[in-house]
């Protein structure tokens, strides 16, 4: 995990895809210019990548930094424990909460869902009997509201899993399951790396 979230993350909407047939028949120019346009993408989501290392692990939830002092960015990550459906084409999936002290960022959420969102429809993370809505954009999810942030984080600190529900732009409906195991001890040593 730590490579993949680090590069998911440092390169967040970053996507390579294939590029399709055109009347049959590959257009060539067009997959010379995806190709260029990826691997550019890729070695400068691996350049930022490397800046950034796993600090530690918390249970489901590794602990991430750069190597700036004082830190710039800091963040946690959890792929989930399940997903529906299973063999969906998707790509990186993530939980993330970020911090930004330069920027007064303290503890922002995030979802990586791995596929472009069909932002007309609800996007959500339930935990326990608590459901918090998310706005879409691309292939993530943000909470709109600064307080409402802070009551997803209380409640993902003492539930055990969020379950995060969305729908692609091709219609598939998708649910994620996180285990919150370790995440009230990573929150704390993200407030201690990045004050």
């Amino acid at each position: 995990m730590t490579g993949g979230a680090k590069a998911a993350y440092c390169a967040q909407n970053v996507d390579i895809r294939s590029v399709g047939e055109e009347g049959g028949s590959m257009n060539k120019t067009r997959i010379f210019a995806a190709a260029a346009a990826a691997m550019s993408a890729l070695l400068s989501a691996q350049a930022n990548a490397q800046t950034v290392e796993l600090v530690e692990t918390q249970g489901a939830w590794g602990l991430y930094a750069d190597s700036a002092t004082p830190k710039q960015v800091c963040f946690i990550a959890a792929q989930p424990q399940a997903v529906e459906p299973l063999g969906a084409n998707r790509g990186p999936i993530y939980f993330y909460i970020s911090a930004w002290p330069k920027d007064g960022v303290k503890a922002e959420p995030s979802v990586k869902v791995g596929y472009p969102i069909d932002a007309a429809k609800d996007m959500t993370v339930a935990i326990g009997d608590g459901t918090f809505k998310l706005f879409a954009k691309a292939e993530r999810g943000f909470i709109s509201d600064a307080a409402e942030e802070s009551k997803l984080i209380e409640a993902m600190k003492t539930g055990t899993t969020a379950i995060v529900k969305a729908t692609s732009a091709r219609g598939t409906e998708t649910t994620d399951t996180y285990s919150l195991s370790g995440l009230g001890a990573a929150l704390q040593k993200m407030a201690e790396t990045c004050p």
